[in-house]
């Protein structure tokens, strides 16, 4: 699906800025493709997702002789104060925050709420994050990635030095749609925003005005695991006592 790649190539950078409590200033890319006809509809995908979010591509390199596609892109942004994926705390409740208005975009496991979506939703709500940001009512905050929301929930914890336990009963989802599916699933506006207990109702009002799908799916500990529960079951996901996830975690832990 080149087209989507060129789309994703912004959009999930756009992601990382604003799970960072930045707003994106400009785009660049490298396009590695066979001929101008394999180049065109990264190029097409990567210019569509420009428009529509507003950040504009102000440079990149394209090889038009490779013997396959390949793609990379890198975003430039700024933050007034930054959301980290260092800073949740034991105590705070786990906010997930999803736009639910899409579908897959199939065969993959991509939630695709964005390419048929107004250009002002889009940027509006791309400009949440750094409103919680700014407004202090959260330090940390982490993009649901190709790794889930589950996969994704355990990065944070990993880099933060602390456990999460999610209820998988409380994580919003779509309606008919398989629930190990949407576990798994990358959506296209989506984020996990450890908040104080004090703040999250402001925080959920915040999220939930501009009609994204926000709930409190679960609790930040001091345990050092990662757990799913769901009714009377309960089940460890990673265990960082017996060893790293991806090598992000304090520095005692690299020891």
């Amino acid at each position: 699906d080149p087209w989507f790649a060129g789309w994703c190539g912004v959009m999930v950078n756009l992601s990382d800025i604003a799970a960072m409590g930045g707003r994106p200033l400009a785009v660049v890319d490298a396009v590695w493709a066979k001929g101008e006809d394999g180049a065109a509809p990264v190029l097409e995908g990567l210019r569509a997702a420009s428009a529509r979010f507003g950040v504009p591509i102000v440079g990149g390199h394209t090889n038009l002789a490779s013997d396959r596609g390949q793609l990379s892109v890198a975003v430039l942004g700024r933050a007034n104060k930054l959301l980290t994926s260092f800073d949740a705390r034991p105590g705070e409740v786990l906010v997930a925050a999803i736009d639910l208005r899409g579908r897959y975009r199939e065969p993959f496991a991509n939630w695709d709420a964005a390419t048929d979506a107004p250009a002002e939703r889009l940027r509006g709500d791309l400009d949440l994050l750094p409103r919680l940001a700014e407004a202090g009512l959260a330090r940390a905050a982490k993009d649901i990635s190709q790794g889930g929301l589950v996969g994704t929930a355990a990065m944070l914890a990993e880099g933060s030095g602390v456990g999460i336990e999610i209820d998988l009963d409380a994580v919003p989802a779509p309606e008919g749609v398989d629930p190990v599916r949407w576990l798994m699933t990358f959506p296209s506006f989506g984020y996990l925003v450890p908040t104080a207990l004090t703040v999250h109702p402001t925080v959920l009002t915040t999220l939930r005005e501009r009609g994204i799908a926000a709930a409190v799916i679960g609790t930040v500990t001091a345990e050092r695991k990662v757990t799913v529960k769901q009714g009377l079951s309960r089940e460890t996901i990673w265990d960082f006592s017996r060893a790293p996830l991806i090598g992000c975690g304090p520095a005692e832990d690299a020891a």
